[in-house]
């Protein structure tokens, strides 16, 4: 039997802090002296972000699995983080969605050695950069710090009862699952190493638009990356693995069996922002200001798919709103 973590008492911005079996996992702990080898930010339903050999990128919290012995850590910011700063914490992590992994850097980090670091990322690196941008200090040194420093920090107090057992029938369910994630994370990978062969310098999406907006000779280059990549087509996936959370007659039956997680799902959903304050309105209306002032191919196609996922959680938002209200 393996185990999870547990979404249901995990909160926006809370450190998740893990070990594997890995070799990799196993020199760390033993070169830092310590449970735990990794360290994630739990940025939203069933969503983390943390940075591994591939950069950058987010994970699905229910496809995370780890054997019983593995040492697993939830904290949380003392007195706990306004719902404003929170959501900040985690922008600051998801704007850096694709960076690269600093190897060198990580590993002076477990020696107690670095000073000031790169615009590439590690996995503890990330996590304390996130909180030290918002005005909280977690460890001494947030650009060379270890998984250890986030788990001895004086400001974090860990979270009871982080992960739930998984049978053996649940983990063989999700080895079927087709996995949005894992898609973005191929997808996003794709045009930052196009974008790269263009400038080195390019760490993640937010620099591919600076590229495109500075550089109009790279547009239609940048444009045919995304659409290649399949970019703007991973979303479809939860339609298909969820279809009940865009189709209020099949949320109701499904209500009616398990009752207490459709709860959990549309209370987390209406946490996740409003119909007019989400991180999709927000980059839809950042792409249409790029649009106004520097017209561009690529910038065009990224304002209407925003536009687009912003209806789409719209329509989310109405479903589980309508539901909630149904079921006090």
């Amino acid at each position: 039997m393996k185990k999870r973590l547990n979404e249901k008492v995990l909160k926006r911005g809370d450190v998740i802090l893990t070990t594997s079996d890995a070799k990799i996992s196993k020199f760390i702990r033993s070169t830092t002296i310590s449970p735990i080898s990794h360290a994630m930010l739990y940025v939203d339903n069933c969503s983390v972000i943390d940075a591994t050999g591939d950069g950058v990128h987010s994970a699905n919290t229910q496809r995370l699995f780890f054997e019983q012995h593995n040492a697993v850590f939830a904290l949380r910011l003392k007195g706990g983080l306004p719902p404003s700063t929170s959501i900040k914490i985690c922008n600051y992590v998801r704007e850096r969605i694709g960076s690269e992994y600093a190897t060198w850097e990580a590993g002076r980090a477990g020696l107690g050695l670095g000073k000031r670091g790169t615009p590439k990322q590690f996995c503890s690196r990330l996590v304390a950069q996130a909180y030290a941008a918002n005005g909280f200090a977690l460890v001494k040194n947030t650009d060379f710090c270890t998984p250890k420093d986030l788990l001895k920090s004086a400001e974090l107090v860990e979270v009871a009862d982080a992960t739930v057992d998984v049978t053996d029938e649940e983990y063989q369910a999700w080895q079927t699952h087709p996995s949005g994630l894992n898609l973005m994370r191929q997808s996003t990978n794709h045009i930052l190493n196009g974008a790269r062969r263009i400038d080195k310098s390019i760490q993640n999406l937010s620099d591919v638009d600076k590229l495109v907006l500075e550089h109009s000779e790279h547009d239609e280059t940048i444009m045919q990356l995304y659409v290649e990549s399949g970019y703007f087509h991973v979303w479809k996936i939860d339609h298909e693995i969820n279809p009940w959370h865009y189709d209020a007659k099949l949320m109701e039956d499904l209500g009616r069996r398990q009752p207490d997680d459709v709860r959990w799902y549309c209370e987390s959903t209406l946490a996740e922002g409003s119909r007019t304050d989400n991180r999709y309105v927000t980059n839809a209306k950042g792409y249409q200001y790029y649009q106004s002032i520097r017209p561009r191919q690529t910038i065009m196609m990224l304002m209407t798919f925003y536009q687009m996922l912003a209806e789409n959680h719209a329509n989310r938002l109405d479903i589980a709103e309508d539901w909630l209200t149904r079921h006090p």
